[in-house]
């Protein structure tokens, strides 16, 4: 009897320290991430670099091991990120207009499995951000010269005999295909330090003048949709024959006599346009030997 008792005993010993070592096993316990990815701009334009943040909390879990931090752009692949002070950012310019779902991802890699008998985990901070098309190249009117400067893409200097206008050689939008024509000098005028006009200017030496024009009109349409007005300095019949050679590009005799108009008479030619807010005049002349294409913008009133 006594011996069946202490078998007993034994039986019963093993089974309570299985219980107990089984009971011990670590399961990784995480909070959920929670919190909310910031932007450092109210309006965001084509073009604008954006700082996106995500503050992170003070303190991980102790069951995990490894922290991973990544930016998703609506659609742009993971952007690996370190944090800083406890702050994930990653700055980026959108280069089309529309929403974009910004996604802030925190992979937890645990020291040991949780409940569910995953050894990593990753929780995602969403937030839409509107992308607007700008005013003027990537600036909006009315914009300061530090928000200018910040955006244009370049250094911008201050000119000599103006106060108000400051300039930098930057990326052409139009007429990038012409030899000289892959950059552009800019001019940004402000009054009481708001933006409110900007001009492009390209020389051109060896350039047939209807090519010049004809490309710039192309490149432009494309963006700003038809011509409203087309202006000559010779205002006669044959305008609407040079009109048709810049419109349509096709008639031979009219290119001729568009091209010696402004070769011979030292002719000038002008293209209006507008979009949303903007006006647009492109002016095509000689000076000092040299074709020059100006392209002013300004705020329609």
């Amino acid at each position: 009897m006594k011996r069946i008792f202490g078998l007993s005993l034994c039986l019963l010993t093993v089974f309570l320290l299985g219980a107990c070592s089984s009971d011990d096993t670590p399961v990784a316990n995480v909070p959920q991430l929670s919190g909310n990815i910031t932007f450092d701009r109210t309006r965001v334009g084509v073009g604008q670099p954006v700082k996106m943040s995500f503050a992170l909390p003070a303190s991980v879990s102790s069951d995990v091991s490894k922290t991973e931090y990544s930016f998703n752009l609506g659609g742009i692949a993971d952007l690996p990120v370190e944090a800083e002070n406890n702050v994930c950012s990653y700055t980026y310019a959108f280069k089309e207009a529309g929403t974009y779902t910004v996604s802030f991802k925190v992979r937890y890699q645990f020291n040991y499995p949780d409940a569910e008998g995953k050894i990593y985990r990753d929780d995602v901070i969403q937030k839409e951000l509107q992308v607007v098309a700008c005013d003027v190249r990537n600036s909006f009117w009315g914009d300061n010269l530090e928000e200018t400067q910040r955006n244009c893409g370049g250094v911008l200097e201050k000119q000599k005999g103006d106060a108000e206008l400051y300039a930098a050689v930057l990326k052409s939008e139009f007429g990038s295909s012409l030899t000289g024509g892959k950059e552009t000098t800019v001019g940004y005028t402000f009054k009481s330090d708001k933006l409110y006009k900007v001009q492009e200017v390209n020389l051109f030496e060896t350039q047939v003048p209807f090519t010049i024009m004809r490309q710039y009109y192309k490149d432009i349409k494309k963006v700003y949709g038809e011509t409203l007005e087309i202006n000559w300095s010779d205002d006669t019949e044959k305008n609407n024959e040079y009109a048709e050679a810049c419109l349509n590009g096709s008639d031979k005799a009219a290119l001729d006599a568009l091209n010696a108009f402004l070769v011979e008479t030292e002719g000038w030619a002008s293209f209006n346009f507008e979009k949303g807010s903007t006006m647009m005049v492109v002016q095509c002349y000689k000076s000092d030997g040299k074709w020059v294409v100006r392209r002013t913008y300004m705020e329609k009133e």
